[in-house]
């Protein structure tokens, strides 16, 4: 197999796997939205809904955790690779640091993004919340077995929390541009 025939292999894998976590994304909030299966309490204020989205964080910042354990376990594990400063323990706890670091820098983006949203969604449609941390704990779990697979697996988990953020992202700024930093402030 050639260089350029492996490329386009690859290519054409990413836009598969891209393509399929945003397809995924996308029926998972169709119907998650419409047979949500929980009551959400009655949230009229900013306060209300920006107590709610944090605690909901909670989720996020486990699987945060958890990426943080499975470096800690393979340092357990291997006295060589308890040492930061060897480099042949650097090379054994690389996978499970780049899993972590990636999700940190999603979760950081994704936390930010959902505590901006809620300041813009009302309390009927604060069930998008719960939705996009389910999606992101899910998501980020097929990151890490993915990677731990083969490393161009790891896509699909990857755009499955990627694109939902960047979304919220995108609607948090349509919302700013459109109805101001001051948008509900001061209402009860």
């Amino acid at each position: 197999m050639t260089s350029s025939d492996w490329t386009k292999r690859r290519s054409s894998d990413w836009y598969f796997r891209v393509g399929t976590g945003l397809g995924m994304s996308t029926l998972y909030f169709s119907f998650g939205y419409k047979f949500f299966p929980f009551q959400l309490p009655v949230m009229d204020s900013v306060l209300d809904r920006l107590v709610f989205t944090l605690r909901w964080q909670i989720c996020g910042a486990f699987v945060l955790f958890m990426g943080m354990r499975g470096v800690m376990y393979i340092r357990e594990k291997n006295d060589c690779a308890a040492d930061p400063m060897n480099s042949r323990g650097v090379q054994l706890t690389q996978l499970a640091r780049n899993i972590l670091q990636n999700t940190l820098e999603q979760y950081l983006l994704h936390f930010v993004a959902q505590m901006i949203l809620c300041t813009y969604l009302t309390s009927e449609t604060m069930k998008v919340i719960p939705l996009l941390v389910v999606l992101f704990v899910v998501a980020r779990i097929a990151f890490k077995v993915g990677y731990e697979k083969e490393p161009m697996v790891r896509c699909y988990g990857f755009s499955s929390s990627m694109l939902p953020t960047l979304l919220t992202c995108v609607y948090c700024l349509y919302c700013f541009v459109i109805y101001g930093a001051g948008y509900g402030v001061g209402k009860q």
